[in-house]
């Protein structure tokens, strides 16, 4: 054998040394062996059993754990790490074998990070995710990667009690299709893009859940519609309501420090409707409450105070519209394409004339060109539910009055009768109607 066939001989047997010794080296976990129940769990492995960790697990060269269905993953506090930055793997995943739904999974009381994503849920339904800590997940060189992924249609999941901090993109992503999933008392903060982030994803619910610090926004909801949102806190940074989303509710949230903003996506035909506001309050945030080229949007009854601007109206790309109902903004900016109508909500009581409620009357209003605002029926005790009046529309600079404000009160039997509406706020309206 000539010389350099010596030396290929001897090159080959070297890596092939190598190649023994790093397989060797390979932990158990690599083949994705199933665990749990008495069978030990290490790095890459499927949990088919409930389990309890029993020490730290990584740096996992590969995913964490994958959990299958109807299965108990509690960690107990203890750790399952990555690889860190450029690592492409997750650190807990709930799937099920062959790519169909996962169901009645748990996994607690874990601390997650140095993953691309820390828990994903992939296709779930009535899964629980409960008092884990995922942080440092991600590559923070090109900012991709989540602390917590709802993806693939899951839905009916509950996320509560989580910590999700510090990671590379988004703290909790929801996917598109992911719906009725409910999300209570995580705190997301000091993530680097979203700490929240709604992606085509309907009908979920959040529930006291803190939600910002750091990052650039501590929501962003995006062609999303009918969630709610109730009791929850936004801190430092902005909510948005971008593209296509409606009928979302917000209840009694406090927005401190972080501006509300409705505008539309990308300067398509895409911008934010029918979404309501209700009671809580914003803060401390440069404005309040802004909206780009959005329309038919109602802030209702939220205290607006120590803002720069209570409100600010653009029309980037089209006419911008809202309403705000309760006490009055005390500054506002509107270009001259952006429209913003004030006034209150009040019920009206209808009664006979000797006092006596009147149920299922029929109530309208109009306006003063004879316009009808909306309709409403009493209920046993004679009141209408809350109804908007708005008393003045401002666009740009130029402020219109709405008055007065027509409200007529008629039932089979009885004459119809009509009033005009106090212009002050908080004033009642009652009509009193006579038989025919």
């Amino acid at each position: 054998m000539n010389t350099p066939d010596r030396h290929r001989v001897a090159h080959l047997v070297l890596s092939l040394t190598a190649a023994a010794l790093l397989l060797a080296a390979r932990p158990p976990s690599a083949a994705a062996d199933p665990c749990g129940g008495r069978v030990a769990c290490t790095c890459g492995d499927t949990v088919t059993a409930s389990y309890q960790l029993t020490g730290n697990l990584g740096p996992c060269p590969a995913h964490g754990l994958t959990v299958e269905s109807k299965v108990l993953l509690d960690c107990g506090g203890f750790s399952i790490t990555g690889l860190g930055d450029g690592s492409e793997q997750y650190g807990i995943a709930l799937s099920a074998r062959g790519g169909g739904e996962v169901v009645g999974a748990t996994v607690k009381n874990c601390r997650v990070s140095r993953f691309l994503r820390g828990i994903r849920v992939r296709t779930g339904n009535s899964n629980l995710i409960a008092d884990n800590v995922t942080f440092d997940n991600g590559n923070h060189r090109t900012h991709v990667g989540y602390g917590i992924d709802i993806s693939g249609r899951s839905h009916n999941n509950i996320v509560q009690n989580n910590e999700v901090r510090g990671n590379a993109d988004e703290g909790i992503h929801i996917g598109t299709g992911s719906r009725n999933n409910r999300f209570a008392n995580n705190v997301v903060a000091d993530n680097y893009r979203e700490n929240l982030y709604l992606l085509g994803a309907d009908g979920n619910a959040f529930v006291g859940n803190t939600l910002g610090g750091g990052g650039v926004n501590s929501l962003y909801l995006k062609d999303s519609s009918r969630n709610v949102f109730e009791g929850n806190r936004f801190r430092g940074k902005p909510a948005r309501i971008i593209g296509g989303s409606r009928d979302n509710r917000f209840v009694d949230n406090a927005f401190a420090g972080a501006t509300l903003h409705f505008t539309l996506y990308k300067r398509d035909a895409r911008y934010p409707y029918r979404n309501r506001v209700v009671g809580g309050s914003i803060t401390d945030a440069d404005p309040c409450v802004r909206f780009t080229s959005a329309r038919d949007n109602v802030i209702e009854d939220v205290e607006l105070g120590k803002c720069a601007l209570a409100v600010r109206g653009e029309s980037a790309s089209g006419p911008s519209e809202m309403t705000v109902l309760g006490a009055a903004p005390a500054a506002m900016r509107l270009d001259d394409e952006s429209t913003l109508h004030v006034g209150r909500k009040a019920s009206v009581h209808v009664k006979d004339a000797a006092g006596a409620p009147v149920a299922a009357a029929e109530v309208q209003a109009k306006d003063a060109g004879g316009a009808m605002l909306w309709s409403a029926t009493t209920d046993d005790a004679g009141n209408t539910p809350p109804q908007p009046f708005v008393t003045a529309t401002f666009t740009g600079t130029r402020r219109t009055a709405r008055g007065p404000i027509t409200v007529t009160a008629a039932k089979p039997g009885y004459a119809p009768t009509s009033v005009t509406a106090p212009p002050t706020e908080g004033g009642a309206v009652t009509i009193s109607i006579r038989p025919e």
